[in-house]
């Protein structure tokens, strides 16, 4: 049976070389900032929508969605942002909905970079990475407080997992492999269960 697995953390935790990991070890990784950067470019879904709803001022010479000057007039007016949320997130959560469909691995891990509820609830587990808060520059911690505060507010529950990462890749990708072989003898259990 397949199962989505969930991996949040602030930027720079060590999100996507897990997920890298994850697919190195035999399961899929679906990285969402990969999805939402198709959907921004020339003529795609998301790059009409945003066209449509905020106008052309938003897209670039070449068509695609100019991604800086939308994070800065979203960043200005909370409602914006939830628009745009709505317009984005229903094609994201399309996407990996189809995506994992596809894919004939028994283990599906998403890098979730906004919160969604809905994304959050398609996650049988929800693995948090916490890097080092010593090794961040004060830019950074600003700038994702705010987005782990809104995860923790949007999923009452826990994460099933927790990952220190004190960026020496070899201890972090042994806590990987570990939480890995958990979730296939898990996932393997069940299906002898049946």
């Amino acid at each position: 049976m397949k199962k989505i697995i969930g991996i949040i953390g602030k930027s720079s935790s060590g999100k996507t070389l897990a997920g890298n990991y994850f697919k190195k070890l035999g399961a899929d990784f679906i990285n969402c900032d990969r999805v939402v950067s198709e959907l921004y470019k020339t003529n795609a879904t998301g790059s009409r929508k945003i066209e449509t709803f905020f106008g052309n001022e938003f897209i670039n010479k070449k068509g695609d969605v100019n991604t800086t000057k939308l994070g800065i007039f979203i960043s200005k007016d909370e409602k914006k942002l939830r628009i745009l949320e709505k317009i984005i997130h229903p094609l994201v959560l399309d996407i990996i909905g189809k995506t994992a469909d596809k894919s004939d691995k028994e283990i599906i891990f998403i890098e979730i970079n906004a919160p969604s509820e809905k994304i959050l609830n398609m996650c049988s587990k929800i693995i948090l990475i916490e890097g080092d808060e010593k090794k961040r520059t004060s830019k950074i911690k600003v700038e994702y407080k705010r987005k782990i505060d809104a995860f923790k507010k949007l999923s009452l529950r826990k994460p099933d997992f927790k990952i220190k990462n004190t960026y020496n890749e070899k201890d972090f990708l042994l806590k990987i492999g570990k939480i890995y072989k958990i979730l296939i003898e898990h996932n393997n259990s069940k299906c002898t269960n049946r």
